[in-house]
């Protein structure tokens, strides 16, 4: 199975969890001021090519941020008056490649500060880091 189908798959099944979970896209695009291009111009471009004037760096996410992240309600403990909590979750899907190093300090960092996360290549992982058993 494509990692985007199997993205797909995970995230309706954290739904039926109980969780909610957004894919996080990190990466880097170019932002400026856009003109389509009707004709050939000068610089070489074809029809449907688009210029970007005054063209600037957009860099979106934070390195190794999983793909998909997210909360699930958690009930906590009766000395906190019964109150329900989002506990974030983050995801890193992986359909048959490693997690990165900079991934698996991301997926350390946010279960050292209480978070839910890991890899999940099926299923069964996903339920296990929605429910907190890694």
């Amino acid at each position: 199975m494509a990692e985007a189908d199997l993205m797909r798959n995970l995230q309706k099944l954290a739904s039926q969890l109980g969780a909610r979970l957004f894919r996080q896209q990190v990466g880097m695009a170019w932002v400026g001021d856009a003109k389509r291009v009707s004709r050939s111009e000068m610089v070489r471009v074809y029809p449907g090519d688009v210029v970007i004037r005054k063209a600037r760096p957009f860099h979106a996410g934070v390195a190794g941020m999983s793909d998909l992240g997210g909360w699930v309600p958690v009930e906590v403990t009766a000395d906190m008056v019964g109150s329900t909590v989002a506990v974030v979750v983050q995801v890193e899907v992986k359909a048959g490649t490693r997690a990165t190093k900079e991934q698996e300090a991301w997926i350390a960092a946010v279960n050292k500060a209480g978070g839910r996360a890991g890899v999940a290549r099926d299923d069964n992982d996903l339920s296990r880091i929605i429910i907190g058993s890694r």
